[in-house]
């Protein structure tokens, strides 16, 4: 976690993200209680709804012990989180469930809930550390910050 420098943060995420930008901010993050989770978030300095390009796609890929099990999941994050990318590896996600019954697991909703939080956390802790680069990611991606907080009702608070 620590071992890893800025450099790479950016090569992997313009790996990841298909893109040339540098992420805004990134969140590396493990933990092993409720769950195993190792994960990697990145927030882009831009995002490619405000181009008239559509909806944007998730950009999160769901992993069990370093095994692609689906990629780009629509229901680990919210909807109104779909700027974020990022990789998810969940040790607690058994390998042999189809995709389709993913989509109703009540640990996908688990695991959610944990890196919903997480990364509300992160942007909190931000807006304290550096205010004009928080209000920089605030004005490209304070709209999809105002869907959730209309759209959902359980992270209206946060």
């Amino acid at each position: 976690k620590n071992e890893v420098t800025p450099d790479e943060h950016k090569k992997f995420y313009q790996f990841l993200s298909h893109s040339f930008d540098t992420p805004t901010y990134n969140l590396h993050f493990a933990t092993d209680a409720p769950l195993t989770i190792r994960s990697i978030f990145y927030i882009p300095e831009q995002h490619s709804e405000k181009y008239g390009m559509g909806r944007m796609d998730p950009g999160v890929n769901l992993y069990s012990r370093k095994i692609l099990v689906q990629n780009k999941i629509k229901d680990l994050l919210p909807d109104w989180m779909r700027f974020i990318k990022g990789i998810v590896d969940c040790e607690d996600i058994p390998l042999h469930l189809s995709r389709e019954h993913l989509q109703d697991m009540d640990l996908i909703r688990r695991l959610g809930n944990v890196l919903t939080g997480r990364i509300l956390r992160m942007l909190k802790d931000e807006a304290r550390k550096d205010v004009k680069k928080y209000n920089k990611f605030w004005r490209e991606f304070g709209n999809f910050l105002k869907e959730g907080a209309c759209t959902d009702a359980k992270w209206k608070e946060e």
